[in-house]
């Protein structure tokens, strides 16, 4: 089963041992230096260095079954970020008519990179596999997404999410639904390591679902500041030209109407 065939079925799938240990740790390094930074990951000082690596751009040409794929500024470091219950990121997520949960092609992915184990710690990814296909987000099985120092993470914004989650100590192998976890006291789950640090990164096709995605980010306090506070460095622009992946670095944010952002934060 190809990367694309396993996705449109499950919404998900990790790839195993993309990055070595040490490049995850100097991706810790680089995280510590850069957790000010208010831009996209591409902008970052240091952290630039994973939107325009190879192995990311082919697991997402892999992934969508494009050669061709826009990249528009939606990516971000986590950085000890609080809890988040299950939802989706996709822009008709309250929609149950929408075409989003109908088309298997739906073609918008994140990708996440967590810089420590999670498969004996806590606060990693926990999912409903095959939810993609359905607007509710209580339904699907869900998993603790056990990825080890080096995987990659992908899934569809239409695929139910919680970024952040706990394990439990006396059921390590058993996955719960976080809001029953987030109310147990912390002896009862499963250390994480400190700082708990997670890369999210978005790229697109050339297709109505990028169009309406990048539309929707707009009204997004969140995704319009980051794009204010991102400046792209011409040779990474070119490298990534070279890979064919094209930067969008004008989003018309003079058009925005700032008085009329949504005010809610980001939940990956």
């Amino acid at each position: 089963m190809t990367k694309k065939e396993q996705i449109d079925k499950y919404g998900w799938m990790v790839i195993k041992n993309v990055f070595s240990n040490q490049e995850i740790e100097t991706f810790r390094e680089y995280a510590e230096k850069d957790k000010n930074h208010k831009g996209d990951l591409l902008s970052a000082k240091f952290l630039s260095k994973i939107i325009t690596d190879k192995r990311i751009i082919n697991i997402y040409k892999e992934s969508t079954g494009h050669n061709n794929l826009i990249y528009f500024g939606d990516s971000t470091l986590s950085y000890n970020t609080s809890l988040s219950g299950f939802h989706k990121d996709s822009r008709d997520r309250d929609n149950k008519e929408s075409l989003e949960f109908k088309d298997k092609d739906y073609s918008l992915l994140r990708l996440g990179i967590y810089l420590q184990d999670h498969s004996k710690h806590s606060k990693g990814l926990c999912l409903r596999t095959e939810s993609h296909l359905q607007q509710s987000i209580e339904k699907g099985k869900i998993i603790n997404v056990k990825s080890e120092v080096g995987d990659v993470i992908i899934w569809k914004l239409t695929t139910t999410h919680s970024p952040n989650t706990d394990i439990i100590s006396l059921f390590p192998n058993h996955s719960f639904h976080p809001g029953i976890t987030k109310r147990l006291p912390n002896f009862l789950k499963k250390k994480s390591i400190s700082p708990r640090l997670a890369l999210f990164m978005g790229f697109g096709v050339d297709d109505k679902y990028t169009e309406d995605y990048i539309e929707y980010l707009k009204t997004r306090a969140y995704a319009v500041s980051r794009w204010e506070n991102s400046n792209y460095n011409t040779e990474d622009i070119e490298t990534l030209k070279h890979m064919n992946v094209k930067v969008l670095t004008d989003f018309n944010l003079s058009e925005v109407d700032q008085a009329a952002l949504n005010t809610n934060f980001k939940q990956v």
